[in-house]
């Protein structure tokens, strides 16, 4: 698990939380030697406190490809396509760009 803080519009910030997600598998899977899980994402959870005493909570999930995931999985919501979350689908990735630069 890691955490960081992230700059959003409107003079906002969130806290990000974030872990690997694996999709539990079938109890057929559970007496096999060789259990491989392909399905491991990223999930996100993203607390925004606004000066009122309301906290908004987001969770987002994210491929090993590096690509956002809308699926309702492991309990994690369908987080919408509004302006916010785009905001702090971008701060992520402008973070996680920074603290690992890409190979070219």
């Amino acid at each position: 698990m890691g955490h960081f803080k992230i700059t959003l519009p409107n003079n906002q910030q969130g806290e990000v939380r974030w872990g690997t997600i694996r999709k539990k598998s079938l109890l057929l899977d559970l007496f096999r030697k060789n259990r491989l899980n392909n399905d491991v994402k990223k999930g996100y959870l993203v607390i925004i406190e606004s000066a009122s005493k309301d906290q908004k909570e987001y969770r987002l999930l994210k491929t090993k490809d590096g690509q956002w995931t809308f699926e309702d999985d492991g309990g994690f919501g369908v987080t919408p396509d509004d302006q916010i979350s785009v905001a702090i689908r971008s701060a992520i990735d402008n973070y996680e760009s920074q603290i690992t630069p890409r190979q070219s």
